[in-house]
């Protein structure tokens, strides 16, 4: 079944109901990890992957594929809206659908949304993932910018977020980090463009995994994944850091409240910052990721705040 297929399933209008209050009611997340919007978002048939959300909270993006990533290495950018008090059927987003796109993430402030492409770079065909980004241009999105040599490698780079100031992070498994993946910055220089990468250190990074970075807007706090620590509770687990004084503190693993012993692993928040989105997999045997959702204080994560819009009705 295609992935177009997959969005446009006549099972997802039957269950929209049902779906508009598990995506709508971010404020009244639940304690412990469920799944999120059976039915709508996580579907069993396909994979999931990172969800964000506008500012406003009204537009949600997240990655879909029929196959598992790091093998098909396919996947596309849907989006859905609320609108009348629902939220829309979803739709391909108006930049992807070509070529392989993920990891969608929209900035603080709306303007732009990275995401993680492999496609073609001035019309030479590449086979890894690089990292790319659309500005908000009225009601759409401009065409893709590469987001240059400087950032991008012939590794692959995956999984971008950026804080208030453009300040942006990725997981890489270039040369040159601690491990197999680690987790990197480049800074916005003045005119838009972004400057070399800068591997986090060793307070974050170590000999094993580090990956999905999801930065705060205060550029502060910082969630990833990473497989295999000693204190870890399965394949991968999901982690939070704090930066403090300039400095990053060591990683603190969100505990079992949230890691398990299958594999967690692409984690996100909501707009108001009061929920703690990711993705759970098994594969023994072998079953597709789903999207779960947790109120981020019971998952361990106490930095964020409410977001404006958080008591608005409609």
């Amino acid at each position: 079944m295609s992935v177009l297929s997959l969005v446009r399933s006549p099972m997802l209008l039957s269950l929209l109901t049902l779906a508009t209050s598990a995506l709508a009611q971010q404020a009244a997340a639940p304690c412990v990890p469920e799944v999120l919007a059976p039915g709508f978002v996580s579907l069993p048939e396909q994979e999931e992957y990172r969800i964000v959300f506008t500012p406003d909270g009204r537009t949600a993006f997240w990655g879909v594929s029929t196959d598992f990533f790091p093998i098909s290495r396919q996947s596309t950018i849907v989006f859905s809206e609320w609108r009348h008090g629902r939220w829309s059927e979803p739709r391909v987003a108006p930049f992807s659908g070509e070529f392989s796109d993920i990891d969608p993430f929209v900035s603080p402030d709306g303007r732009y949304l990275f995401f993680s492409s492999i496609r073609p770079v001035e019309g030479v065909a590449r086979e890894d993932a690089e990292l790319w980004v659309v500005e908000r241009q009225g009601s759409g999105w401009s065409e893709p910018r590469h987001l240059g040599a400087a950032v991008n490698s012939t590794s692959d780079e995956l999984y971008p977020s950026v804080d208030a100031w453009g300040t942006l992070y990725f997981g890489s498994d270039r040369p040159g980090g601690f491990g197999g993946w680690d987790l990197w910055r480049s800074r916005r220089r003045a005119d838009g463009s972004y400057g070399p990468a800068e591997n986090l250190g060793a307070a974050l990074n170590t000999s094993f995994w580090e990956f999905n970075p999801t930065v705060t807007a205060d550029g502060n706090t910082l969630l990833f994944a990473s497989i295999d620590r000693p204190d870890g509770f399965g394949s991968g687990d999901l982690y939070v850091a704090e930066r403090r004084h300039g400095e990053w503190k060591p990683a603190r693993n969100l505990g079992p409240g949230v890691n398990t012993a299958l594999d967690e692993y692409h984690p996100s928040l909501s707009a108001d910052r009061r929920t703690l989105f990711f993705v759970r997999h098994q594969y023994e045997p072998f079953v597709p990721g789903e999207l779960y959702h947790v109120s981020a204080r019971a998952a361990g994560v106490y930095t964020w705040g409410v977001g404006p819009y958080a008591d608005q009705e409609d």
